[in-house]
């Protein structure tokens, strides 16, 4: 009597009701990002043209905030990159707001050269450093064994006595901080301050000082004594330790590690940490560390000398541009451009500063918001989009914006690309501009980048596979499903091994309703393309009613990962080998002890 494969492994195999792959790509990264036989041009003169209508639309008669129609107040720049394409650099859109054209400093049109602040974009810059310069050891070392002032504020004032108002310093770490779960109090900045930012004349009476707009608003007089009221430090520019004594009675946002919150204070106290761990300032770990070895000439930690100033976007008063951030650099004080983010985001994918597993590492979440579709790394906010046939790509970003400047920095790990967006508008709904244009990119480039992958998967590995071994009657087909809708991969739709239809009622796989094959490790440069299968099936027992979270956890292809074995070899796992242009020449079965050769 035969025994089936199938009828020895009841784990998950046959317990798929949704579409649950691994995580990463559906298909391999696209090398033709330009040419004309390329999706992406298509669909990058397409966003462009939505963006240019979006400015001659808008309402120039004003410049109140009224959403998409705002957007021709803002100067902004748009540049993509490709690890495998180069040319990619060259789909980039500039457009220059009156308010730059006509102001009285810097830049009078942007290009790729054109020199913005990039608020919190810094913030990538500063983990980059810290992933460069620390150990393993010095990420879990508390804040208060790192920071003098910080260890002599802990011993007097321990936070387990009063955690609901003491931030616990002794337990923060640079690692809390680099994910923004540290729990500590959010802004450095005084104008988050209500009181501090009072646009009204400040009246002192006796030891209180009372501010009458606001106390109309139901806010009491405020002692002038106060230290959390008036804090030593209110420039960025004041010391280390005037800085650290504003910040240390502030109360905490959460207990460390509880849940992620936006910090600059957390990212200002990251900075600090770095710095006593290796006995430099930030501005020299960025030029040494990042700026130099990535060619990034155009950036920098400060305001460039005057002499740069001809290609500098300064809208409004040259104050909004000539900031010195001080102790706040590593939170959101540097300077860039287009072309350097490139080189930034070309620098991560090809893991030139690090290695391919730190890099591996450093684009993973580290914890969750209470949004299903967004996560936190380190610093990464990272967006989870959805296509229609139910795949998700992970984007990982990082937002930034001060005063009259914002941007976005977008990697797409899966695709091996990503886009930048640098802003600069003293109009006050800039982010929201900024952020319908990251928006606007992402809808149009992200599918087109999926579509051009999944033309280049059909090209280069579709076909008919066989044996060359005289008398062994083995092969295996693969196509493209392109019907809108289909789940992804490479579809198989005929595999024989040793005359045995695999697919067949009967066979191994029969319980597979779609038996696709998706990327699992790729390393074309070793020649070698390993794809992992996954299936598309009916829920358990084929009750389409089951829908609860325990009931369709073991739905996840991760849960089954090389359940089925033979000989102790998944027989899930197809290993291709590739030409020098990413053309599948072979395919080796290792659990069918077995190579194919692809003749059509």
């Amino acid at each position: 009597m035969r025994l089936s494969l199938h009828t020895l492994f009841l784990v998950p195999l046959t317990l798929a009701s949704v579409l649950a792959d691994f995580t990463g790509p559906s298909y391999p990264a696209p090398h033709d990002l330009t040419s004309k036989k390329s999706l992406i041009p298509a669909a990058w003169k397409n966003t462009t043209a939505v963006l240019q209508k979006y400015i001659d639309s808008g309402n120039k008669s004003t410049t109140v905030s009224d959403g998409i129609s705002s957007m021709w107040n803002v100067t902004f720049s748009v540049g993509m990159f490709s690890l495998h394409d180069p040319a990619a650099t060259d789909l980039q859109f500039h457009y220059t707001s009156p308010e730059v054209a006509n102001a009285a400093n810097g830049t009078h049109k942007v290009d790729s050269d054109s020199i913005y602040r990039i608020a919190s974009v810094t913030k990538v810059f500063t983990v980059l450093a810290g992933l460069l310069n620390l150990n393993e050891t010095d990420w879990s070392r508390p804040l208060s064994d790192i920071v003098p002032a910080l260890r002599d504020y802990s011993k007097k004032n321990p936070g387990e006595k009063d955690p609901v108002y003491t931030v616990e310093w002794d337990k923060i770490t640079p690692l809390a901080l680099s994910a923004q779960i540290g729990g500590v109090p959010r802004d450095a900045w005084p104008e988050s301050d209500l009181l501090a930012t009072a646009e009204i004349e400040l009246v002192l009476g006796g030891d209180k000082q009372a501010v009458p707009d606001l106390i109309e608003e139901g806010f009491p007089p405020v002692p002038t004594n106060d230290p959390l009221a008036f804090p030593p430090c209110l420039v960025p520019t004041c010391g280390e330790s005037q800085w650290i004594a504003g910040l240390e009675d502030r109360h905490p946002s959460f207990l460390p590690f509880t849940s992620p919150g936006y910090s600059d204070n957390g990212f200002a106290s990251l900075g600090l940490a770095i710095s006593h761990l290796t006995g430099k300032n930030m501005t020299q770990l960025y030029q040494e560390s990042i700026f130099g070895p990535l060619g990034m000439s155009s950036s920098n930690s400060s305001t460039p000398p005057e002499s740069l100033w001809y290609r500098s976007v300064i809208p409004g008063d040259y104050t909004n541009f000539d900031i010195d951030a001080g102790i706040n650099v590593a939170t959101g004080g540097l300077l860039s451009t287009t072309s350097d983010l490139a080189k930034l985001g070309l620098g991560i994918l090809d893991s030139k500063l690090m290695s391919d597993a730190q890099t591996r590492r450093w684009l993973k979440p580290f914890s969750h918001t209470a949004d299903i579709h967004y996560s936190v790394g380190r610093p990464w906010e990272i967006m989870r989009y959805v296509h229609p046939n139910g795949v998700v790509t992970d984007l990982y970003t990082k937002s930034g914006q001060s005063g009259a400047y914002s941007s976005w920095f977008v990697l797409l790990p899966d695709y091996d690309a990503g886009f930048s967006i640098l802003g600069a508008s003293t109009y006050t709904g800039i982010l929201d501009i900024i952020t319908t244009i990251a928006d606007t990119v992402t809808d149009s480039i992200l599918p087109a980048i999926t579509e051009q992958a999944m033309a280049e998967v059909g090209s280069n590995y579709a076909g008919e596979y066989t044996s060359t071994v005289e008398g062994l009657n083995s092969s295996l087909t693969l196509t493209v499903n392109k019907t809108e809708g289909a789940a992804p991969g490479l579809a198989i739709t005929s595999w024989i091994s040793n005359g045995t239809d695999l697919i067949a009622p009967d066979g191994i796989f029969s319980s597979f309703l779609s038996l696709r094959a998706v990327p699992s490790i790729q390393a074309p440069e070793t020649g070698k393309m390993a794809f992992r299968l996954v299936n598309t099936a009916d829920p358990p027992s084929g009750n389409k009613a089951v829908s609860g979270l325990f009931s369709t956890f073991v739905d996840g292809d991760w849960i089954g990962v090389d359940a089925q074995q033979y000989g102790g070899i998944a027989t899930h796992y197809l290993v291709f080998h590739v030409d020098c242009d990413g053309k599948a020449e072979t395919v080796d079965l290792p659990a069918w002890r077995t190579t194919l050769k692809k003749s059509a």
